[in-house]
């Protein structure tokens, strides 16, 4: 790796204290502790004393606020904060080689989270420094849209498995299902269900023609996420549903996906009712009632347990049945 991305460099850049104060934190402002204060001890220890050099009183309220806010996410960093610092040679090696406590990540996340990115230069100094990978790493770039780095990841080593086809296809990403498949990539009737969550029917399509399986699952996951043109499409081209897929529309509120299921066959049971009383959904509820739809006490019991108090009400008022009754259909 060049010098200049050395994190000793880094380091003894740190040292230049009145430079980082009257210089370059000014640049960056207020309010950016999360990220500033937790890249490592030493520019903590001078984002500090940069807020304290501020003279605007609402300035330095604001920035105490902001850091008070702050030090507890940084000391439990996320995805979010290594976004930020994994997107950069300098930071990167600086903050993954730091061993005064601060870093949090695992060992084997960075592949991860460097792929997700899509930033191929530290992906490939992660590696050098022998950070370890896993399918992880691939599922990652394929589901954020990043073929280089899924080409470069698979063309070293990297291993993969059924979730990069699912994620590509998930995130609407066609062009990455293809090459995958084209280079050998396994794929399961989760591409298509997942193609079908989120409205890819250009995916779904192209998938089927190029003999990916697909089960109920499909209809199930078209109907819960309101896809009704996916849901159409896979049901006219021969895809099995269950009461499963109707169970899911009510459970969302998607009453127009439920009625047009219903119009075309598919079965439902009592789970309907006690679902749609359980998401909040009277209008599913008494649209379910008014065409035959059986119910039983877990209605009552889902509204109840939920907190719907017009559900519950509405349900008693139309007959109901409720734990104890005699009177379950």
């Amino acid at each position: 790796m060049a010098n200049e991305h050395s994190p000793l460099d880094f380091l003894a850049f740190l040292e230049h204290k009145e430079i980082w104060i009257r210089e370059i934190l000014p640049l960056v402002g207020m309010g950016h502790y999360a990220f500033v204060g937790g890249v490592n001890k030493q520019l903590n220890q001078l984002y500090k004393e940069y807020g304290a050099a501020v003279k605007d009183p609402p300035k330095v309220k604001a920035y105490n606020e902001e850091r008070d806010a702050q030090e507890k996410i940084a000391a439990t960093s996320t995805d979010t904060f290594y976004d930020n610092t994994l997107s950069n040679v300098t930071l990167a090696a600086y903050w993954l080689a730091d061993r005064s406590g601060q870093n949090t990540i695992r060992a084997g996340d960075a592949c991860r989270i460097i792929a997700k990115l899509g930033n191929l230069t530290v992906l490939q100094w992660a590696r050098e420094h022998w950070f370890p990978w896993s399918e992880d790493t691939c599922v990652a770039a394929a589901e954020n849209g990043h073929l280089e780095i899924l080409k470069w990841a698979h063309e070293n080593g990297c291993e993969w498995d059924e979730d990069t086809c699912t994620f590509a296809a998930r995130s609407g990403h066609l062009d990455i299902l293809k090459w995958a498949r084209e280079n050998g990539c396994p794929w399961d009737a989760a591409t298509c269900s997942y193609a079908a969550e989120g409205g890819h029917l250009e995916i779904l399509k192209w998938a089927r023609e190029n003999g990916c399986p697909w089960d109920s699952l499909t209809c199930y996951f078209a109907a819960g996420f309101g896809q009704l043109e996916v849901l159409k499409w896979a049901h006219a081209n021969g895809c099995p549903w269950d009461e499963k897929t109707c169970i899911f529309a009510a459970y969302n509120g998607h009453l127009g996906v439920l009625k047009w299921a219903r119009e075309n066959g598919c079965p439902w049971n009592e789970e309907i009712c006690s679902l749609a009383a359980r998401g909040g959904h009277i209008g599913i509820l008494k649209w379910a009632r008014e065409n035959g739809c059986p119910w039983d006490t877990r209605t009552c019991l889902e509204a109840a347990e939920n907190g719907h108090l017009e559900i519950l009400q509405w349900a008693r008022e139309n007959g109901c049945p409720e734990e104890g009754s005699e009177d379950e259909e």
